[in-house]
């Protein structure tokens, strides 16, 4: 559970006045022209948002609906752009690079950041005490049950907009 709340926090953090900032500052962006369709230039678009130099490890980060979507994308010579690949780390490669799914991630629609680009190495975070776990045995004995609580304290922020680019959908709808 504490990796599932990191990782929405630092894809889609659940307040902006919140100390993790996560990627929602991230300004390196493509902004789609529609709100509820993506193109297949735009994906390019994005991809080409990333600095050469971090290339090698990028990877793109997108909800399960988003990847649905863009494995119906086809380049001009009528080629899936996302294609399964048993060698890759997740299953999936999109324009020769990795495909996580997250289900933290915004589904397409007006306005949503859909999709992450780039070297996850440019999104940093601080831990700044260990995981605290405790069990409640005494709160809990008169139900014969345990409780177990944890907590921490984490931050992280984009350090190099060079290494992350965003897909932002646009507002307007697709007829």
């Amino acid at each position: 559970r504490d990796a599932r709340f990191i990782e929405k926090e630092l894809l889609n953090p659940s307040d902006a006045s919140h100390k993790v900032k996560g990627m929602s500052a991230l300004t390196n962006s493509v902004t789609a022209q529609s709100a509820n369709a993506i193109t297949a230039d735009e994906v390019v678009k994005l991809h080409d948002k990333v600095k050469d130099v971090y290339q090698s490890n990028a990877i793109w980060v997108m909800s399960p609906a988003t990847r649905t979507a863009l494995r119906l994308l086809k380049d001009e010579m009528g080629r899936y752009l996302l294609n399964d690949d048993v060698s890759a780390a997740f299953g999936k490669t999109l324009l020769g690079k990795p495909v996580f799914v997250s289900d933290n991630m915004p589904d397409i629609g007006g306005g949503n950041s859909v999709i992450y680009y780039g070297d996850m190495h440019g999104l940093a975070t601080k831990f700044s005490e260990q995981i605290n776990i405790e069990v409640l045995r005494e709160k809990y004995a008169d139900e014969h049950a345990l409780g177990v609580i944890g907590w921490f304290e984490f931050d992280g922020k984009v350090v190099d907009e060079q290494e992350i680019a965003k897909l932002v959908m646009g507002t307007a709808s697709l007829g």
